[in-house]
C-alpha cells in the first residue's frame, strides 16, 4: 500500500542520515587518534570506539547499515554500492590497525618487563627475541596502516559528497545538516559549508532550509517548520516561501490554542494565494487545510474561548 511504501521510504531516509552521521563522526574520531599517534599518545581504547567486532563501534554499525540497504538491495545505485565497498574496506583496514595496536600496547610492556628479569633460559631468550621482532613488525604495520587508512578516509569523504548529493529531497538529511551544522563545519571546514550545500542543491542553503522545513511540517513539528522557513526568508522574499511561513506559523498557533494569531496567519497566507509562484498539489493541500482549520476556529463558540472574542 501507499502507507507501507511511505513508511519504507522514510525508514530508508532515516538510514541514509545515520550513514552520513556515523561516517562524519568516524572521521572526527580518526583524525583525533591519528593526531595522537603522531604525538606518541595513541591508545588502544581510542581505537575500540572506532572499530570492533562486537557491534559497539562506529565503523561496525556503519558497515552494518550500509550492507542492510545497499548490499541486500539490487536497486542500489552505483554511488551507493561504491560507498558500501569503501566503508567495508575502511572497516577491515581499521581492524588491522586495532590488532596491531593491541599487540604493541599489550605485549610490548610485558615483553620489556620480562627482558629485565634475570636468570632467563635459552628458550625464554629466544622467545623474547622473536616476540621483539614481532612487535617491531606490528609497529611498522601500524604506521603504514594508519597512513593508508587516513588516505582512504579522505578519498571516501569526497565520495560522500557525491553520495549526499543523490538525496536532495531527503528532508531528514537536510534537517541533520542544520541541526548538526557544527559537525559539518568540523569535518569539511566552516569555509566550505556553503559549497557543500550548493553541491546538494542548486539553490544552496535556501533549498536546504526549505526542504528541512517541509520535513518538519510533515512530521508535525510546526514550531521547527516555522522557525526554519523564517531563516529561508532571510535569503529570499518570494511569495511561496512567505506563504509557507504564514501557513506553518498558523498551524503552530492553532495547536497551541492561540486561535486569534492562527487566524491572522492563515488569512495572511490566503492573501498570498493568488500571487504564489506555483500552485502545486501540495500547495492546494495546504490551502484546503487552512480553510478547514479556519472554519473550526470560526465555528468555536466565542464564549467558551476567550482567545476568540472579537474575532470575525
Amino acid at each position: 500500500t501507499s502507507v507501507a511504501k511511505g513508511m519504507e521510504d522514510r525508514d530508508r531516509d532515516r538510514k541514509i542520515v545515520e550513514i552520513v552521521k556515523i561516517f562524519l563522526r568516524s572521521i572526527v574520531l580518526y583524525r583525533q587518534f591519528y593526531d595522537d599517534y603522531q604525538k606518541g599518545t595513541f591508545r588502544f581504547e581510542e581505537v575500540q570506539k572506532l572499530v570492533d567486532d562486537k557491534g559497539q563501534s562506529l565503523l561496525f554499525n556503519l558497515k552494518k547499515i550500509c550492507h542492510s540497504i545497499f548490499r541486500e538491495n539490487n536497486s542500489s545505485s552505483s554511488k551507493e554500492q561504491l560507498l558500501d565497498l569503501a566503508v567495508s574496506s575502511i572497516f577491515h583496514e581499521a581492524m588491522i590497525i586495532r590488532e596491531n595496536c593491541y599487540q604493541v600496547e599489550t605485549y610490548g610492556p610485558k615483553a620489556k618487563a620480562l627482558e629485565g628479569k634475570p636468570q632467563k633460559g635459552p628458550h625464554e631468550k629466544k622467545f623474547l627475541k622473536e616476540l621483539d621482532r614481532t612487535l617491531e613488525r606490528a609497529k611498522k604495520r601500524l604506521t603504514v596502516e594508519l597512513k593508508e587508512t587516513n588516505a582512504l578516509l579522505s578519498e571516501t569523504l569526497e565520495q560522500l559528497k557525491d553520495f549526499m548529493a543523490s538525496y536532495p529531497e531527503n528532508g531528514l538529511l537536510m534537517r541533520f545538516f542544520l541541526e548538526d551544522e557544527n559537525l559539518l563545519k568540523e569535518v569539511f571546514g566552516p569555509e566550505r559549508l556553503e559549497e557543500l550545500f550548493s553541491t546538494i542543491h542548486k539553490e544552496g542553503r535556501l533549498a536546504v532550509l526549505q526542504t528541512a522545513a517541509k520535513s518538519y511540517y510533515h512530521s508535525g513539528y510546526y514550531q521547527q517548520a516555522a522557525d526554519t522557513i523564517k531563516k529561508a526568508l532571510a535569503l529570499t522574499t518570494d511569495n511561496e516561501t512567505r506563504f509557507l511561513y504564514f501557513f506553518y506559523s498558523g498551524l503552530r498557533d492553532y495547536y497551541e490554542n492561540n486561535y486569534r494569531t492562527a487566524l491572522e496567519n492563515f488569512q495572511a497566507a490566503k492573501g498570498l494565494e493568488a500571487s504564489a509562484s506555483v500552485e502545486t498539489t501540495s500547495h492546494l493541500e495546504y490551502l484546503k487545510r487552512i480553510n478547514s482549520l479556519s472554519r473550526v476556529i470560526q465555528e468555536t463558540p466565542q464564549e467558551t474561548n476567550k482567545d476568540l472574542q472579537g474575532v470575525t
